[in-house]
């Protein structure tokens, strides 16, 4: 069955613009931009357990990688953000350059897969980039390796002596333009003129990110996402240019830290739930690294093990709270890749972090309204692979003092910052306006394609594969992963609602991308139309200066 095709909606902020007081008639691709957030599923984490579904060629990396590249360049965005990115040195880097693309490219060095934001060079130039290590910022619950990538981007004008080939060119859909309907781009300066210095209009300020994964993880994602956004303040102080974000948040619209970055209402009991879990949490590493890190000498006496905290503290003098170096040198713009360490973490000197523990199991308040607080407890029982390795995992790491990627942590509960805290600092920053938070609505007009035969030979009644949320979308999506055993909305796209800062392009989004049906997508992702477990989002935006 071949690819289902994927319309773009329109929305109802493209009808204001074209049908206000000052109608516009955006028909040239200079006047207008394609921007797209995909999680290309890294093939580091393609196991086949994973995707027990998925046929051997879906997997194998050759085919997926082609299949992948396939896709972006038939979408052909002009912006595009991608989370879960590996090989980009030996495939995408040049593919994309060969493409017309310019790009950057981040990872933390104990990760196989990363980050990247990638532009039609002949639509936007490069000011500025900077990246964010979550786990150097503050307190963290976990070591999860997870970063944020920003850059200062800003349109491109080209000479008459050296035009845009593609600037004049029609969308498909806009051949033709309807009875009576006027073209007035010139009168409020549609597309944004030539900018000499970063301090002009037109600039975007476009930020990606990947946040922590583990159903147990929802402090942790509301502490990253509370980092991300004061991190894109602080940078852009200075350029004062329009916030664009797209990645994989891993945040169901459920979860806290959606919550609070989009201002939908939290059921009472959310917050109070995760400083419960928190507590809990804290206080069993605690016991368990007491008793796994001391030993008992002949006269009953705990002794310590002082080389290792000595190493750690002697890591944590040199560490802010911002989580660089007190070596002025180092607070650059752009982060510097560190010399790798033979540490377990570069503890910040709130409180010196120990690896993960053999301990009790943790006790965690759940509460349905909420269902957000995933109860480790059950991670052996589950369906899924990946969630029940996780048991096993932390069973392993705290047998052998073992510490790495999402291993835990343990620190005093002061040093943590308090869940109340981190909504409240999140709630400090714009309002991020989710772009596909209308989806559920306007999909009501506009219904999907749907095949009844493809989804009679792959009923879900027949398997054990999960079916898709369908309740607390706030409008968005029922999914934007569709995994065999998980499938929900984890992406998205946002904008900050905020006045038009100085520098600033004005974004107007004009129409997005539907999600497929599920009735063409059998038990999971990833198969041989669609190589990665998300789905790729992209908004069409009209990009004025007014």
């Amino acid at each position: 069955m071949p690819r289902p095709h994927r319309r773009m909606i329109a929305l109802p902020s493209a009808q204001e613009l074209i049908q206000g007081e000052s109608p516009i008639r955006l028909r040239k691709k200079k006047d207008r931009f394609l921007f797209m957030t995909y999680n290309l599923l890294a093939q580091a984490l393609v196991r086949r357990d994973m995707f027990p579904h998925a046929s051997q060629k879906a997997l194998r990396w050759k085919f997926r990688r082609q299949n992948l590249l396939q896709e972006f360049l038939e979408f052909g965005p002009d912006l595009a953000c991608l989370q879960e990115v590996d090989f980009w040195d030996e495939f995408y880097l040049p593919a994309l350059t060969k493409s017309g693309y310019e790009s950057v490219f981040y990872k933390n060095q104990n990760k196989k897969h990363g980050c990247a934001i990638v532009w039609r060079k002949s639509r936007f130039e490069k000011v500025d980039q900077a990246t964010i290590e979550y786990d150097d910022v503050g307190q963290p619950t976990f070591l999860t390796g997870n970063i944020g990538l920003m850059v200062g981007l800003r349109p491109v004008q080209h000479s008459a002596e050296n035009p845009d080939p593609n600037a004049d060119m029609l969308l498909p859909d806009e051949d033709e333009e309807k009875e009576g309907q006027k073209d007035v781009t010139a009168s409020v300066n549609a597309f944004c003129p030539q900018r000499e210095v970063a301090g002009t209009p037109g600039g975007i300020l476009v930020a990606t990110t990947h946040l922590f994964w583990r159903p147990d993880g929802s402090y942790e994602r509301l502490r990253q996402a509370s980092i991300f956004l004061k991190k894109i303040k602080e940078w852009n102080e200075d350029l004062k240019y329009t916030v664009l974000l797209g990645g994989d948040f891993n945040t169901t619209p459920r979860d806290a830290a959606y919550r609070a970055m989009t201002r939908n209402e939290m059921p009472p009991q959310q917050i109070p739930d995760l400083q419960t879990w928190l507590t809990n949490e804290v206080a069993r590493e605690e016991e368990a690294a007491a008793a796994k890190t001391t030993s008992k000498g002949t006269d009953g006496e705990l002794k310590v093990n002082s080389d290792e905290i000595d190493q750690l503290t002697a890591k944590a003098e040199n560490l802010d709270l911002e989580g660089s170096g007190n070596d002025p040198s180092s607070k650059n713009d752009t982060k510097i890749e560190k010399e790798t360490s033979d540490l377990p973490y570069r503890a910040p000197h709130r409180g010196i972090l120990l690896p993960k523990q053999k301990g009790a199991t943790a006790s965690v308040v759940t509460d349905q309204s909420s269902s957000t607080i995933a109860n480790a407890a059950d991670f052996a029982s589950s369906q899924d692979p990946k969630i029940k390795k996780l048991a096993e995992k932390d069973a392993t790491s705290a047998a052998n003092n073992e510490s790495g990627e999402d291993a835990r942590v343990i620190a005093p509960i002061e040093a943590f910052t308090p869940p109340q805290e981190l909504k409240a600092a999140i709630e400090a920053s714009p309002r991020c306006i989710s772009i596909y938070g209308q989806y559920e609505i306007l999909i009501k007009d506009n219904p999907a394609q749907v095949s009844a035969g493809a989804a009679a030979k792959t009923d879900t009644g027949n398997t054990t594969a999960t079916k898709a949320h369908t309740h607390h979308t706030h409008g968005e999506p029922i999914f934007t992963n569709f995994a065999t055993w998980f499938k929900d909305t984890l992406d998205y796209v946002y904008l900050l609602d905020e006045p038009l800062p100085e520098n600033g392009a004005r974004l107007v989004p004009l129409k997005f991308l539907e999600v497929p049906d599920q009735s063409f997508l059998g038990h999971g992702l990833p198969d041989e139309n669609f190589s990665s477990d998300h789905f790729c989002l992209m908004v069409e935006f009209a990009l004025l200066c007014k």
